[in-house]
């Protein structure tokens, strides 16, 4: 590698978080069982080494002090590596994303002196700190030094690769473990893992792959937060469907902006704090975007997407399938009603007349559109004449007719029919 840049301050490319400087509380954080592989290793790490199972077998095992995590973008990984830091007072560096981008070829050009630099300022800095011989043991680890790849991923110059660079500039070496750092790599792209595999192991102690939420970790997430916001309701099942793919941070950030756009409309009080279908449009409009990593590809959608369905009936007509063409819906006349919109007041009023009149046709189609089968003659027709039911997804469309018969309900008992 090239000589280091003269006149260059590298301490500008990484800061330093103490410990007293973290206000990330335990109940903030989603554990997760992936999330004890985490803690056990950095457990065995800060443990004085001659007590440790892995000094009695070091002829195999010699930690370099590293460990990649392969991790979906929106997990708390981060924050919790911070409570980590906080609880066992250790300081916490990372990479300072404000500079690089200012300069992004300048830092790659310079990554291997700037971890340099990073490792004696936190040599100096320990013994500075360190006050009896027991402390001053080599190893003791002091800090941990965070890498999230996520920042990077628009900033590499030349198509660098950064996991790479980092890789073969710490080689061969044990300054991590020495300088009493340990090393953590956030990584989001599996494809780069596999590629490098044979280096990685070489590089890192460990590969914890920490995997996608499922439907029950979900449910917890939007459980937690109805129990610690008793005032706010909104259908769990319903949004746990919806959130196929998503991570924690996505959710909470969906719930903090549903609640405030609740606000906004002076609807959030004791008698009104009903907030499924602020989420759920939130989501299908689009005004919601969750950060799913490109390596996972797009996220499926949970409703039916009416354009594709058209897309491939057009496809199958083409072909000459005859009985997909005769469920189809013009596409030009499909977005023109789709492109409609209503007031909130002139839609409950279009919903409660089509459930007063034909509630039950109307919950058949509908489960038909979700399901993608086939729309009989009849079926046509209702739809045509409520043509405004295609302006929602059917699993949207299906939760206002619900909520529209429940006011026909109520006003008819109110007047005792």
């Amino acid at each position: 590698m090239a000589d280091i840049d003269n006149d260059i301050d590298l301490s500008k490319y990484y800061r330093i978080i103490t410990p007293n400087e973290i206000e990330i509380d335990r109940e903030e954080i989603f554990y997760r069982d992936k999330y004890n592989d985490i803690i056990n290793y950095l457990k065995i790490m800060l443990t004085n080494h001659e007590e440790t199972i892995v000094q009695s077998y070091n002829k195999f095992i010699q930690p370099n002090g590293a460990i990649i995590i392969n991790i979906s973008v929106g997990t708390d990984v981060v924050d919790y590596l911070k409570l980590i830091s906080k609880n066992y007072y250790l300081n916490f560096y990372e990479l300072n994303h404000e500079e690089i981008i200012k300069t992004p070829d300048e830092f790659y050009n310079n990554f291997s002196f700037i971890l340099d630099s990073l490792i004696q300022f936190e040599e100096s800095h320990k013994k500075s700190s360190q006050t009896t011989e027991e402390q001053q043991g080599e190893g003791k680890i002091g800090g941990i030094f965070l890498i999230n790849q996520e920042n990077f991923s628009n900033i590499q110059p030349y198509k660098r690769n950064l996991l790479e660079l980092f890789m073969t500039s710490v080689k061969d070496k044990k300054m991590m473990i020495k300088a009493g750092l340990l090393f953590i790599w956030i990584n989001n792209n599996i494809k780069e893992i596999e590629v490098n595999s044979r280096l990685i192991f070489e590089v890192f102690d460990l590969f914890i792959k920490i995997p996608l939420l499922d439907k029950i970790e979900r449910e917890t997430i939007f459980r937690n937060f109805a129990e610690k916001n008793p005032k706010i309701s909104f259908e769990i099942k319903t949004l746990v469907e919806y959130t196929d793919k998503w991570e924690v941070k996505d959710i909470n950030q969906l719930l903090k902006i549903g609640i405030f756009k609740q606000f906004l409309n002076s609807e959030l009080n004791d008698s009104s704090n009903e907030i499924t279908d602020i989420l759920i449009d939130l989501i299908e409009s689009g005004e919601y975007i969750p950060s799913i990593s490109r390596e996972q590809g797009e996220q499926k959608l949970l409703y039916n997407d009416v354009d594709e369905n058209q897309k491939v009936q057009n496809k199958a007509f083409k072909k000459g399938k005859s009985e997909s063409s005769e469920s189809t819906i013009s596409t030009e006349l499909l977005n023109m009603i789709k492109e409609e919109r209503f007031s909130e007041f002139m839609r409950d009023q279009l919903y409660e007349n089509a459930v007063s009149k034909n509630y039950s046709e109307l919950i058949l189609v509908i489960d038909k559109l979700n399901k993608q089968e086939k729309l009989e003659e009849n079926d046509r027709k209702l739809i045509a004449q409520y043509a405004f039911i295609l302006n929602d997804s059917p699993k949207m469309a299906q939760v206002n007719l619900e909520k529209a018969k429940k006011r026909v309900d109520n006003l008819k008992r109110a007047f005792g029919k």
